[in-house]
């Protein structure tokens, strides 16, 4: 997977190839994970944890699909290490978090995005006035 860095990310400036390439290798690629909801469709939720590089498919419904199945909902939980009670920050609908995600995506290519490691502070701020759970 050969990424291109941002070029209006103020950040992408200091990356060398050498760092693009040890970001790549050390970044967690998010894994789905599948709930089966009460009328029988499918939850994907996927996790982006504080003060991690993080992999994330921009489409996850391009990425991922389940043979027979509905999916009817993409989301993204984002998970705290460092506040007193850890867990969970909240959950937002996929597309709304890759979108409110952009100013910390360091990279792109094909479906995937490099989202730079977050601040729990960071991760707070991206809710607003969202609800922060969905289920």
């Amino acid at each position: 997977m050969n990424f291109f860095m941002k070029k209006n990310s103020q950040t992408n400036s200091k990356l060398t190839k050498p760092d693009i390439e040890k970001l790549l290798q050390e970044a967690y690629q998010a894994n789905p994970k599948c709930y089966e909801k009460e009328d029988g469709t499918l939850l994907i939720g996927l996790a982006l944890t504080e003060d991690t590089d993080s992999l994330f498919p921009i489409v996850p419904e391009e990425q991922w699909a389940i043979e027979g199945k509905t999916i009817s909902e993409w989301i993204i939980t984002m998970v705290s290490l460092t506040n007193p009670q850890g867990g969970i920050i909240g959950q937002m609908e996929y597309h709304e978090a890759i979108k409110r995600l952009e100013p910390f995506i360091l990279m792109k290519k094909d479906n995937w995005a490099l989202i730079r490691a977050m601040t729990h502070e960071e991760l707070d701020s991206l809710f607003g006035n969202l609800p922060r759970k969905l289920y």
